[in-house]
């Protein structure tokens, strides 16, 4: 065998790794949808409703807190599909249970799939982005991110209009005090919308949650909840959103938020499913490397 000198050798490893890292940068965001693409409409059984997303493209699905996870886990693996988040609640008043208290046992299920615990986070006694309520989360997030990290579990707060994590810099000043690896922050397009005059201007959200961020999602606005299927006609709305993080590094899941849309989902899914593939498209134009 002829023998290839030391700076040739240097040379071919430095290419391989230039090129994995333009493949892992040109790589699209994984598309999932959440549990609600199935509560208007939908087939009861999980089986039925991970087929439709297989069978429409999707990359993934996500779950309402540890609800028949091992059936959900079990539909997912038949279909080669992947649990990208847990809708979890938490909660951080003293006097309630902060959490599932089945988490801990139901951790293993959730070994090296990279799903994130994506927590809804209530307080009755504080108001929404109280920071005051921070010696009462911080601790309870901590506990959670430790439970998780064994498992390759990751975890981030859900910005949530009206609760107490109600804004993107909400989960970035979390995650500034939980100090974990597997804690980040998270960006939901509906709720930063719905905070009106009060939501800052994308770029400055994207450099305050760009860097940690585990979750994104994004929807349409033409729906009985100003929620519905996402639109060819708004697709520079989508594009501006995904490409502001993406140019920050994030390449991480894109959930589809689905609340309280009506009829068939393979309807709906299939439209926003279509749109995301001319965003994918477009993206990969865009990012791609000559």
């Amino acid at each position: 065998m002829t023998n290839v000198n030391l700076s040739t050798r240097i040379l071919l490893v430095g290419m391989v790794v230039l090129f994995a890292a333009d493949a892992e940068d040109n790589a699209p965001n994984p598309f999932f949808a959440f549990k609600n693409s199935m509560e208007s409409g939908g087939p009861a059984s999980v089986d039925e409703q991970v087929k439709i997303l297989k069978e429409l493209g999707f990359d993934g699905f996500d779950n309402r807190d540890l609800n028949d996870l091992p059936a959900a886990l079990a539909a997912l693996d038949r279909e080669g599909l992947k649990l990208c988040s847990i809708y979890f609640t938490v909660r951080i008043d003293p006097e309630e249970e902060p959490f599932n208290p089945d988490l801990e046992a139901a951790l293993p299920l959730l070994k090296e799939r990279s799903t994130v615990l994506w927590c809804n986070t209530h307080s009755k006694r504080f108001k929404p982005s109280d920071p005051a309520g921070d010696k009462f989360a911080v601790p309870i997030f901590q506990r959670i991110a430790d439970l998780a990290a064994p498992y390759g579990v990751r975890v981030a707060t859900y910005p949530h209009i009206g609760l107490w994590v109600e804004t993107p810099q909400d989960t970035a000043r979390l995650a500034d005090k939980v100090k974990r690896p597997n804690f980040g922050t998270s960006f939901n397009l509906f709720h930063w919308n719905a905070l009106g005059e009060r939501k800052l201007p994308l770029d400055e959200v994207v450099r305050i949650v760009g860097p940690r961020m585990f979750l994104m999602s994004i929807n349409g606005d033409v729906g009985p909840h100003n929620i519905g299927p996402l639109e060819e006609d708004d697709i520079e709305t989508y594009y501006g959103v995904l490409k502001a993080f993406r140019d920050a590094g994030y390449r991480g899941p894109v959930g589809l938020q689905c609340y309280l849309i009506p009829g068939d989902p393979r309807t709906h899914l299939g439209q926003s499913f279509a749109v995301w593939t001319s965003l994918k498209e477009r993206l990969a134009k865009e990012t791609a490397t000559p």
